[in-house]
């Protein structure tokens, strides 16, 4: 039988939510079993579309998978750039980061688990495609963090010298989290991340430990 080809002048019908439900079982998916192992035929499954309209919105899975990248940068970029403008002192951006990238973690766990599978099976590939994403932004929240932190540290307003230095000592407290508290609940024998107070008390103890390790 001859398969009716899609035109780009005449989209197939379909609901209006069509695009969010495939990115929606596209993070799923990608999460699940990463970007080599994802499967388009789950992902329009999962969406309840079939495959023709999956390709007709994202032609293929690399596309699909940089629209899920994008889609979690919307969510977090906007709020680094407010806070970067409000941030005049190394003590006011590190009051500020942990809030963001707590409450993104936990409400989103899947983009970080899609990421940090994407780091560990192609870390110069993942790398490389988050820089192009964060950098399409503008300003680009990681050259802007680093130019503050250059400016600080010239000032003295900073204990470590090195801007490098200094995000990969930020950087895995603020982000993994929800991969490691379920090992330590595990080690500890005390449940803790269902807490309500459990986001408010994560986000006070890293501003803490990120002034005592960052600031003079």
């Amino acid at each position: 039988m001859k398969k009716n080809k899609i035109s780009p002048s005449s989209p197939p019908s379909s609901s209006p939510s069509s695009p969010q439900r495939i990115l929606h079982a596209a993070l799923k998916e990608f999460a699940t079993h990463g970007r080599e192992g994802a499967r388009m035929a789950r992902i329009a499954m999962q969406a309840k579309v079939n495959k023709a309209l999956l390709f007709y919105y994202f032609s293929s899975k690399e596309n699909l998978f940089q629209e899920v990248m994008r889609q979690a940068l919307s969510i977090v970029v906007p709020q680094l750039q407010q806070a970067l403008s409000k941030a005049q002192k190394p003590k006011d951006l590190l009051e500020l980061l942990p809030p963001i990238y707590t409450q993104f973690t936990f409400q989103h766990p899947d983009y970080i688990r899609m990421i940090i599978l994407e780091l560990v099976r192609e870390p110069q590939v993942m790398a490389q495609m988050m820089a192009e994403a964060f950098n399409s932004y503008q300003p680009s929240p990681p050259l802007e963090i680093k130019k503050k932190l250059k400016k600080w540290e010239t000032q003295g307003l900073l204990k470590e010298s090195d801007p490098a230095q200094l995000a990969l000592n930020l950087l895995p407290p603020l982000l993994f989290t929800p991969i490691i508290a379920p090992v330590v609940e595990a080690l500890f024998q005390e449940k803790f991340i269902d807490s309500p107070q459990f986001l408010q008390q994560r986000v006070a103890s890293l501003i803490k430990f990120l002034k005592h390790g960052a600031l003079p």
